[in-house]
């Protein structure tokens, strides 16, 4: 059990309704029900009568309640004593997520941008696949995450921001006849084979390429499926399949294999920051801005 159950056990409580309280929680519908229902669980009983037009509690839900407030009076108490004791050259930590092709150059550029204004506050970064980024997300333990493009399941519950736009290639086997070509067009592709990422650690990737694929008649061949970016190279350049990947994965060892430009249609990757928006702090918000900041505006100190 977390605060952040309880918290939105009050507001809905509160409010005897859930869109209400997620409105005034800043967080998505589904994500509060999901909440609720999880503390329901933990708890082994049933909080709420779900009526046609909102929600009402049971008499164990009153009695939940009742505690609930106490502890949040108390958590929020435990906030406010800690008040004098802040800004005494406390180091404060800001915990990242990332993989490997989120932008690393740009992530290096925002830990030098973002110390040069917050000396007191020590960005920690871990390199995890998307699926362990929004888990540990949801958890508490990241306080940003860079997963790469994000889900739709994401965006419903977490906020997010694009921080960068990434052109579309085609990884093929160094000695496939497409990789003589400069460039491809999506027909070319028709009664290949695929590589593709695990939706287990690469949650969306399904999505992705019904939105590759949706314009043409082309049904996509998955033979294998790889649980990270080095096996999913490997794979290719083993001559299992071709696989899409963000241009910018040029910049990883990619031995017998060649990315190949996509130039029908023109496809990009949003990539994305996605964070809690009830956890959102100054320096978060900071740190955002500093991983979106063009490399032209890094200033050498």
């Amino acid at each position: 059990m977390e605060l952040r159950h309880l918290r939105y056990f009050a507001m809905a409580a509160e409010e005897e309704n859930i869109s209400r309280a997620s409105a005034r929680l800043h967080i998505s519908q589904p994500a509060v029900s999901r909440q609720i229902k999880d503390l329901e669980e933990e708890l082994g009983v049933q909080l709420f009568e779900r009526l046609r037009d909102g929600l009402k509690l049971t008499a164990a839900g009153n009695r939940a309640l009742v505690h609930a407030r106490h502890i949040l009076r108390k958590a929020a108490e435990l906030e406010e004593a800690m008040h004098p004791f802040r800004g005494q050259h406390t180091t404060l930590t800001l915990a990242v997520g990332y993989i490997p092709t989120a932008l690393p150059a740009g992530l290096l550029r925002a830990l030098r941008i973002f110390e040069k204004h917050h000396a007191n506050i020590r960005v920690q970064i871990q390199e995890m696949t998307p699926g362990q980024q929004v888990q540990a997300l949801r958890d508490d333990q990241l306080d940003l995450i860079l997963p790469g493009m994000p889900w739709s399941s994401v965006t419903g519950e977490f906020a997010a921001c694009v921080i960068q736009k990434v052109p579309m290639a085609v990884a093929v086997p160094a000695d496939h006849p497409l990789a003589r070509r400069p460039a491809i067009d999506l027909e070319h592709l028709q009664g290949e084979s695929f590589v593709s990422l695990h939706e287990d650690q690469f949650p969306g990737r399904p999505e992705l390429l019904a939105r590759i694929f949706r314009r043409t008649s082309i049904s996509p061949h998955i033979v294998a499926k790889a649980r990270g970016l080095s096996e999913l190279l490997g794979l290719v350049a083993a001559g299992r399949g071709v696989a899409f990947a963000p241009s910018d994965w040029e910049h990883f060892p990619h031995e017998n294999v060649v990315f190949v430009e996509l130039s029908c249609p023109r496809l990009t990757l949003d990539l994305s920051a996605v964070w809690k928006r009830e956890r959102e702090t100054p320096a978060l918000l900071s740190f955002i801005q500093a991983i979106t900041q063009p490399a032209a505006q890094d200033v050498a100190p």
